[in-house]
């Protein structure tokens, strides 16, 4: 399972798109930054300058005043805000929790892979073993079915008898087409996950996994959904950006104060009469300020929005949180009740064994019926199913705990 998951990390498509969005996300924060500098404006003007035209006010007595043709005008304006009401900062925050949220998606990306991981992989796991079991149960009726052809050729069984077993045997075998069917259907599922050729083959190795005992009680596992949960921490985050963008809301009531500076470069000067043909260089530094008056009649219900918007991320973080608490709660549960069946099952194995090798003695030596055989070759399988299920389930509950406890990218 590891070598599984350090596999998804490299290669699987969704853990990949997830750390584009963080390279985006990082890149934004990047360019919020931009608003704190100042922003600097250069305009270039050339052009052809007609003569001007002089008249009386009642529109009488028209001269023509001669102006140098060649006009230029060049400009250059630097503005610095000083204060924007939180505006900028808040901007910048928001960015930033902006990447913070990509990662946290990204945490959500590597937990929801591994448990599809996890579940295709104990899923193949089982219905390999669940494979040994139908092949050997075949095995089994295959040479019981040859021992009652002989008794019947001795006239001790009845052609009756052996239908029956191979009613059974076709049924193993269907189920055995079944199970190879589910194996190559989870196989599939892993290849795709983990982007590899269609052709690979996986073989599991559970026991390779070791110990997946799960430790601290139900309320230790609440405790740390608390804190890793990606849909936990989703809700902080959310409510966090949605508090930044009230903020950026409210600096709307505020004025905008900047520090402005420029300089202005023209010719010819037109502003004397008559025209001079030489250039005019002026420049200027002052304060700017900019208060929009209308905001104290509108911010207000972009104010209200933001306030119902925290409300509803508030009533949908508790729902998040009874919805884990309720799913810990069923998957400790089931995982101590796999726990208790798997001790239980892997005796009736045992007994189921015993059993069959005890009947199956007494039937070769005429001690016991043929239903008495079919019972115990139907206990046994029965039992070895079972118990490669207990088995499985112990597991799937193990990192399905870490799933949503939000701890399974760390394993």
């Amino acid at each position: 399972m590891a070598e599984l998951f350090a596999l998804a990390n490299q290669q699987n498509p969704d853990i990949s798109a997830a750390d584009a969005r963080i390279t985006t996300a990082r890149q934004g924060e990047a360019v919020s930054k931009n608003a704190r500098l100042p922003q600097i404006n250069a305009s270039l003007t050339l052009s052809y300058l007609g003569d001007g035209t002089i008249l009386d006010r009642d529109f009488g007595n028209i001269m023509r005043d001669r102006l140098p043709h060649f006009s230029n005008t060049l400009g250059v304006e630097l503005y610095q805000p000083l204060y924007t009401g939180g505006a900028i900062s808040s901007g910048t925050h928001l960015a930033e929790k902006g990447t913070e949220m990509a990662v946290n998606d990204r945490t959500n990306s590597v937990n929801t892979v591994r448990m599809a991981i996890a579940t295709n992989y104990l899923e193949l796991a089982k219905h390999r073993n669940l494979l040994q079991v139908y092949d050997e149960n075949i095995r089994l009726t295959e040479k019981l079915l040859g021992e009652m052809r002989t008794k019947l050729s001795q006239g001790i069984v009845l052609k009756n008898d052996i239908t029956r077993y191979e009613l059974r045997l076709s049924s193993l075998s269907y189920d055995k087409l079944v199970t190879q069917n589910a194996i190559r259907i989870f196989n599939n599922n892993l290849v795709s996950l983990l982007s590899l050729d269609a052709t690979t083959e996986i073989i599991p190795d559970i026991e390779a996994d070791g110990n997946t005992a799960i430790e601290g009680n139900t309320h230790a596992w609440l405790e740390s959904a608390s804190i890793n949960s990606p849909s936990m921490k989703s809700m902080d985050i959310l409510t966090d950006m949605e508090k930044l963008r009230r903020k950026i809301t409210w600096s709307e009531y505020a004025p905008k104060i900047g520090l402005v500076a420029g300089d202005n470069f023209l010719g010819p000067v037109t502003f004397e009469v008559p025209a001079l043909n030489k250039n005019y260089n002026a420049w200027f530094i002052g304060m700017n300020v900019k208060w929009n008056i209308s905001s104290l009649f509108t911010t207000a219900k972009s104010m209200r929005k933001h306030d119902l918007e925290l409300t509803k991320i508030r009533q949908e973080k508790g729902a998040v949180t009874a919805g884990i608490e309720r799913n810990i709660n069923e998957a400790t549960t089931l995982y101590r009740q796999a726990i208790k069946r798997l001790e239980i099952e892997r005796k009736n194995v045992q007994l189921a064994e015993e059993n069959y090798a005890v009947v199956s003695n007494r039937f070769s030596n005429q001690l016991a019926l043929l239903t008495d055989m079919l019972d115990a070759s139907n206990a046994q399988l029965d039992a070895g199913v079972r118990l490669v299920n207990a088995e499985i389930s112990t597991r799937f509950y193990y990192y399905q705990l870490h799933y949503i406890a939000g701890t399974l990218s760390t394993l």
